[in-house]
């Protein structure tokens, strides 16, 4: 309880005024006082812990996902495209399509096999318990909240869904013994259905994109029809959906298609695989039930499956087919869909992406100066937003938390005041460099620290956010009527405000990567650290376009200019 009060202050403080930051302490201290409203709620947070098996945050932290009502490919969704640079060229979009199939299949016999060895981080091994969200999963759109389903771990008669001309094919990947197809047959009966394929279908998937409460609406309407509940349950049973991408022309099309072009898409899946017609691969991932750190076991199997010279096991010689799935569309659910069309045309007016790739260096060179990339790149940030807005404001960053069970991610706040005092010290253009590169240490460290505190458990939003969830379940016969006072407090509320909501990665065969902004007004940063270069990838509504472009010239600026007051200073060392 009391390191939560005091990071609370902590983290707090760099964000708002002198006179806030003292209306907020009275605040929280009030809260946390030893008969006070903090330790009645943790009492309660206990016995909801001890009653569970699980974690205690997983049914709230389910819930919150899956009771948001906006739009998932905006609001949800993180999306990933790949360099493929090792086997540009070696495949055509069936042979890719059927490929992916195989690994795919494979990668989920090996997990119900457990032969899949846990990711293991200073001899500790990660939880595990997303690899069976992977595949065969789906949200289904219900009022007010949606459900998540899961079908049985079953090798047997297994299929991929394949949109292709807004047509949805079902394309068998195993046989009734579970033995996988090999990739080139699964190409084959690919190549021969599309061959034959001369008219565009209709464009169901376009209900995914709309809010979630008109997704549930059209849902329902599809449902009622025996032909198109067979069709979705196609697609819920489907191991994950492959969309082919016909419209991106090179890889700043791709992952701005990934995230707002509803074509050929169905962003209810958990996993979607999405080919350009370039070959180039991108993942869009539905982000309910699963993480960035855990989706690479995903991504990394089927990469080096492409990219690998050694023959495919044959499980089995034996042919298979590829079915087209029918719909019946009445003319209300058709004005339905036009309008979700429509919608989603005025969505890609309405926000801006742009990636871009810093060449100058990369993690590299970052640790030559004794200094984290992770923290690097963050001062850099803290530095480019105080240019491009004239304050520093909350940055959103998560910690995966994996060393528990059922751990998903906890928050570290990346405004810290010794990064307000580096950027203070910057602007004023008066210390001496080897100050400034002090500064720049102790930023750093302080950057690590905290997230090597939320990796452990340690931080602060997890712990508030459940004392909250206690309040709504227990405040009353607690005596506490009201919503305690810190849960409204502007200077906490500026803390949870995710202006800047980033994510970071390294991960060597990523080329870009994106997700939506947060809050309104605010930015979506994907980060790729690599050892040469650093990706950065920005999103906002278009009405930030320009600022979202003076960021990123600031940022790269700033990337620079701490580069220069680290190595002078090394130098002189």
């Amino acid at each position: 309880m009391n390191g939560t009060k005091s990071k609370l202050l902590e983290w707090i403080e760099p964000l708002v005024s002198e006179e806030q930051f003292q209306k907020t302490t009275k605040v929280i201290n009030r809260f946390f006082e030893s008969n006070g409203d903090a330790r009645k709620l943790q009492e309660k947070l206990y016995e909801w812990d001890k009653s569970l098996e699980g974690s205690w945050l997983k049914p709230f932290w389910d819930a919150s996902y899956l009771k948001y009502r906006g739009s998932l490919p905006t609001g949800m969704h993180f999306n990933i495209l790949l360099d493929n640079k090792k086997y540009k060229n070696r495949y055509t979009m069936p042979e890719l399509s059927g490929k992916i199939c195989y690994f795919v299949t494979e990668l989920y016999h090996k997990i119900i096999d457990e032969e899949v060895k846990p990711v293991i981080i200073n001899g500790i091994p990660l939880d595990m318990g997303q690899y069976k969200n992977f595949f065969r999963s789906i949200r289904i759109p219900k009022k007010n909240m949606d459900e998540y389903r899961i079908a049985e771990f079953y090798k047997k008669n297994n299929h991929v869904v394949i949109l292709y001309k807004h047509n949805v094919y079902k394309v068998t990947v195993t046989n009734s013994d579970g033995a996988i197809y090999q990739s080139e047959e699964i190409a084959a009966a690919i190549k021969t259905t599309f061959s034959a394929e001369k008219n565009e279908g209709l464009p169901i998937g376009l209900f995914t994109t709309a809010n979630r409460d008109e997704a549930a609406e059209v849902y329902n309407k599809l449902i009622v029809s025996k032909v198109n509940a067979e069709s979705l349950q196609t697609i819920a049973d489907s191991l994950l959906v492959i969309s082919i991408d016909e419209e991106s022309n090179d890889s700043e099309e791709a992952i701005e298609n990934l995230m707002l072009n509803g074509a050929n898409k169905y962003y209810d899946k958990t996993i979607q695989v999405v080919i350009t017609k370039s070959g180039e691969l991108g993942y869009s991932i539905e982000h309910s039930a699963v993480d960035g750190t855990t989706i690479f076991a995903v991504i990394s199997h089927v990469n080096e499956g492409l990219c690998s010279e050694e023959p495919e096991i044959i499980y089995t010689t034996e042919k298979t087919v590829a079915q087209k799935m029918e719909w019946e569309i009445s003319g209300e659910l058709q004005e339905s869909l036009t309008k979700f069309q429509n919608d989603n045309e005025q969505t890609k007016k309405d926000f801006h992406v742009k990636s871009r790739t810093f060449e100058n260096f990369g993690s590299d060179e970052i640790k030559e100066m004794n200094i984290s990339p992770d923290a690097f790149f963050h001062m850099a940030l803290q530095l480019a937003q105080y240019r491009t807005f004239g304050k520093l404001r909350s940055v959103y960053e998560p910690v995966a938390v994996r060393v528990f069970h059922e751990g998903r991610t906890e928050c570290a706040r990346a405004t810290s005041m010794e990064k307000l005092k580096l950027v203070t010290a910057l602007e004023a253009e008066e210390e001496k460099n080897e100050i400034l590169y002090s500064l720049m240490q102790k930023a750093g460290a302080a950057h690590s620290n905290r997230i090597i505190e939320c990796r452990k458990g340690l931080g602060v939003e997890r712990h508030m956010f459940g004392l909250e969830q206690m309040f709504y379940l227990h405040g009353e016969e607690l005596g506490i009527n009201e919503l305690p006072d810190i849960f409204n407090d502007k200077g906490y509320l500026t803390m949870r405000h995710d202006f800047i909501s980033t994510s970071g990665m390294a991960y060597d065969s990523v080329k870009y990567r994106i997700f939506g902004p947060v809050v309104e007004g605010g930015y979506g940063l994907a980060y790729i650290l690599l050892d040469k270069s650093i990706s950065i990838n920005v999103s906002c509504h278009n009405s930030e376009k320009e600022s979202a472009k003076i960021l990123t010239d600031n940022l790269v600026i700033a990337l620079n200019e701490l580069r220069h007051i680290a190595t002078t200073a090394i130098e002189r060392e």
